[in-house]
């Protein structure tokens, strides 16, 4: 977290509750599997296992695992279901981002419920926004991502003159069940495509 999908369509929609939802399981399975390996081996030779970078992400998942296991403790004695939304949103949470406006995107078109559901969960729907560069952090992973914001200019959308940078460490492109050739429309000869045109030409050797 926070995590960033790209997409208009229902499997960015998909992609993005899935993120929200595992994230908790995930690091609660981390912190479980990390206690056992301790118990095991000691935590000396289990950290030793790791890179810098690694052990960051690491502390990362084991400080988020226990706050899952705090909400399900609150959540018992109360009687209630655990409720992770708020902590989820509160390490970065998850993102769609959309070039154009939430109302035109396939996903909508397709089956708004499913929008509307996706919203209910907590992730954020982001419009009108380009992304033009993934800006890494000092291990060359990412950080963050530079986005135009579009606006709509005689019936098409336009960049405005900004941008905007969004923080990000884990960036999904959700391209769909349809191959996507939107760059080479927009920048002609810069790939091959298929004799029909429809897709990229694929690579023999």
């Amino acid at each position: 977290m926070p995590a960033i999908v790209i997409g208009g369509g229902l499997t960015a929609i998909d992609t993005a509750t899935e993120l929200f939802a595992y994230y908790p399981v995930q690091v609660e399975k981390v912190l479980d599997r990390y206690e056992q390996l301790v118990q095991e081996t000691g935590e000396a030779a289990v950290l030793q296992c790791f890179t810098q970078r690694e052990r960051s992400i690491l502390d990362e998942f084991i400080a988020h695992g226990k706050a899952v296991r705090a909400e399900r403790a609150r959540a018992s004695a109360a009687g209630e279901q655990p409720n992770f939304v708020n902590l989820v949103r509160s390490w970065g949470g998850v993102s769609i981002v959309y070039r154009t406006r939430m109302v035109v995107s396939p996903a909508y078109r397709l089956n708004h419920e499913e929008i509307i559901k996706c919203l209910e969960e907590g992730i954020t729907f982001a419009e009108c926004l380009d992304p033009v560069e993934a800006l890494p952090d000092d291990y060359g992973a990412i950080q963050g991502v530079r986005f135009l914001v579009l606006h709509k200019r005689g019936g098409k959308f336009a960049p405005s003159g900004r941008d905007l940078t969004l923080p990000c460490r884990s960036l999904l492109v959700a391209a769909g069940t349809t191959p996507n050739i939107t760059y080479e429309k927009e920048h002609p000869g810069s790939f091959q495509k298929d004799p029909q045109g429809k897709f990229f030409q694929s690579h023999r050797l």
